[in-house]
């Protein structure tokens, strides 16, 4: 390597030796430099937005810190075997299911429900609503796919929590 660069004119040589430098200066930028910057500025971007999250957190805390208290086992409603009927269709409407609640049946200390094209998210959170506050559980469900995305048809056995 040494002969072929001594056999070089100097001109050449400093062409060479330019362009080297050219190149690793390029590929230092485009190799090192370049994703660097990009992830510094990535990690700021995220670190504005973890200080925003953080600061929203902090506003809210005293908020939940009062519902996760109000929210204790003390507030279940631990309903009777003839009132679980009526609560069912009373947090059905509450919850605006009144209208997809086809059909309410007692079965044993519980109740057997049916629901016709139901929207399957708003389904859930009722019966966890169902669950936390009036110590109801479903003790077995099945659906059907509905006709519209998101929508199902259920039926459920609802009845006291041990």
């Amino acid at each position: 390597m040494k002969d072929w660069w001594a056999t070089l004119p100097a001109r050449d040589q400093r062409v060479l030796l330019f362009g080297s430098l050219a190149l690793t200066a390029i590929l230092g930028w485009l190799l090192l430099w370049e994703p660097l910057q990009l992830k510094r500025e990535q990690l700021r971007a995220d670190n504005a937005q973890l200080q925003a999250d953080l600061s929203w957190m902090q506003q809210v805390a005293p908020e939940v810190r009062r519902r996760a208290a109000g929210s204790g086992r003390a507030s279940v409603q631990r309903p009777s075997a003839g009132s679980i009927l009526s609560l069912v269709e009373v947090s059905a409407s509450a919850a605006g299911l009144r209208e997809q609640l086809e059909r309410i049946q007692p079965e044993g200390q519980g109740a057997r429900l049916w629901l016709e094209a139901v929207a399957f998210d708003r389904l859930m959170a009722w019966l966890a609503e169902l669950e936390q506050r009036n110590a109801l559980q479903v003790t077995q469900l099945a659906f059907d796919r509905g006709s519209e995305p998101g929508q199902v048809s259920a039926r459920l056995l609802l009845e006291p929590a041990p």
